[in-house]
């Protein structure tokens, strides 16, 4: 493990928040989840296992803030990913754009059948990925 780079990291976590911040406390939390088992391991992270990984004494605001703080440029330790569910409980992830033209229309395309999705923000759901930044911290 790169622990001068770990260290780095948790440093940014302090200087943005604050050591006795909850965000400091749920970040380094996540950070030390992502880095006890290995990347494949890892790769559906939704809002209740990141909830569950820092426990009850933190609200829903609190952990959104973290999340979207490490899917950010700075430390970059998540990525973001979307995903709809159809009638038959089948995942289909869905591109960024995607979600970014269903804003701005209200429409969001099925993209595998084509169809327009009604009601899609209620379908779509968001997870996580360790970034490769996971991957170097572990196996550096």
């Amino acid at each position: 493990m790169n622990q001068k780079l770990k260290n780095q990291i948790i440093s940014y976590f302090a200087e943005d928040w604050g050591e006795s911040s909850p965000q400091f406390e749920a970040c380094t939390k996540i950070f030390d989840y992502l880095l006890s088992y290995p990347v494949d391991q890892l790769t559906h992270l939704t809002y209740s296992v990141l909830k569950k990984t820092i426990g009850d004494n933190y609200s829903t605001a609190e952990l959104l803030k973290a999340t979207q703080y490490l899917c950010g440029d700075k430390v970059s330790l998540l990525s973001l990913y979307f995903e709809i569910s159809d009638e038959d409980d089948y995942y289909v992830d869905i591109n960024y754009d995607d979600i970014r033209y269903a804003r701005k229309t209200g429409k969001l395309i099925h993209p595998r059948t084509g169809e327009i999705i009604e009601d899609y923000e209620a379908k779509v759901f968001i997870y996580f990925k360790p970034s490769s930044l996971i991957n170097e911290v572990q196996n550096s």
